[in-house]
């Protein structure tokens, strides 16, 4: 393969070109910017069909040719990460992108407020003849009283002030796939604009709401975190939009690869007892010898709420996987409207 790295001419007429080292957005070359080829520096998408390449084909690429495909694409990635925080921002594509989940946003906002009344409305109920022992009444039990147990129910009086009070907002960390594969198969399924509309419904639906901190982190091929937002990031729309372009370009620019279980365990190692994980994610994983057991494994932490949605998927890939994950910790997600009453459920089996 020649070691003549580059983006690639533009079409005019966007035709599609497979092979011939010469064109940007080509669907099997080896040299320029395209999908499904073998060696080019980064992956551009416009529209085509794609032609994967075999990984026999892959592994004739030299190293020297992969070492500046990698280059140049580390080098792009830097440049479009410049330009997105210094740059205008783009609002007809922001509301384009918005309005898309609108009602989608607002659904999740109707299901988080539901989520606080019925929260605000159940306590514990103490000196009740059934339900749990309480364990501050121990001793009564033992004299023979039988009003000592607890169980949850509605205050006669309940407030939003008394139960708000010295209250922790609850901590969701957010990780996001932004590996390779979710710009080469959105053209297939689209898991790349729901995984953008996803993000964008989670960081809306979110912002202003005391009751939750929201940061997100990324992972792909070339690094498991990746910092996109902390829990004081502000949510206003040039900074929503400036994350999701941000996610884009790491999905175009990154070397191929899989950090997901490294993503999935790193963001559990630091969250905090009872703060909630969320990963959002295709189902990409046979190709890089995952077992769902060891995904399994990773949702199933007691001490930490740790919650999988597969929004792409190849086959069945996404519901086999799914199904190989007990007690609901993995959902498949196929449109976006599908996503608030999924959060909601998510949080209420948090919070609850």
């Amino acid at each position: 393969m020649s070691a003549r790295i580059k983006h690639g001419k533009e079409d005019p007429n966007n035709e599609p070109h497979v092979g011939g080292n010469t064109w940007a957005g080509g669907t099997g070359g080896s040299d320029t910017a395209g999908l499904g080829g073998r060696g080019g520096p980064y992956r551009l998408d416009l529209g085509h069909k794609v032609h994967q390449v075999s990984d026999e084909m892959k592994a004739e690429v030299t190293e020297e040719a992969q070492r500046r495909a990698k280059a140049m694409g580390e080098a792009a990635l830097a440049e479009k990460l410049k330009e997105l925080k210094m740059g205008k921002l783009d609002w007809e594509r922001y509301d384009n992108l918005r309005q898309r989940v609108e009602a989608q946003i607002q659904q999740l906002q109707v299901h988080l407020k539901d989520i606080k009344r019925r929260k605000e409305e159940r306590v514990w109920l103490r000196r009740q003849t059934t339900g749990e022992l309480d364990d501050s009444r121990i001793v009564d039990a033992l004299a023979g009283e039988k009003d000592v147990f607890k169980r949850r129910g509605v205050a006669e009086e309940s407030s939003v002030d008394s139960f708000n009070e010295g209250e922790e907002p609850m901590s969701i960390t957010l990780v996001v796939d932004v590996s390779a594969s979710m710009y080469r198969f959105n053209s297939y399924d689209k898991r790349l604009e729901r995984l953008l509309e996803a993000t964008l419904m989670i960081m809306d639906a979110l912002e202003g709401d005391e009751r939750f901190k929201l940061q997100i982190i990324g992972h792909n091929g070339s690094s498991a975190r990746i910092p996109l937002a902390t829990a004081d990031t502000p949510k206003d729309p040039a900074t929503q939009l400036r994350i999701l372009e941000e996610m884009v370009a790491h999905t175009q620019f990154t070397w191929a690869g899989d950090s997901t279980l490294e993503a999935i365990e790193t963001a559990i190692s630091k969250a905090k007892t009872d703060e909630l994980v969320l990963v959002i994610s295709d189902a990409n994983l046979r190709r890089y010898r995952i077992d769902p057991k060891q995904v399994a494994a990773l949702l199933q932490r007691n001490d930490v709420h740790t919650h999988l949605i597969l929004i792409g998927s190849i086959g069945d890939e996404a519901s086999d996987l799914a199904k190989a994950i007990p007690n609901g910790r993995a959902q498949v997600c196929s449109h976006s409207d599908e996503l608030p009453l999924q959060m909601k459920n998510i949080l209420a089996s948090v919070t609850k």
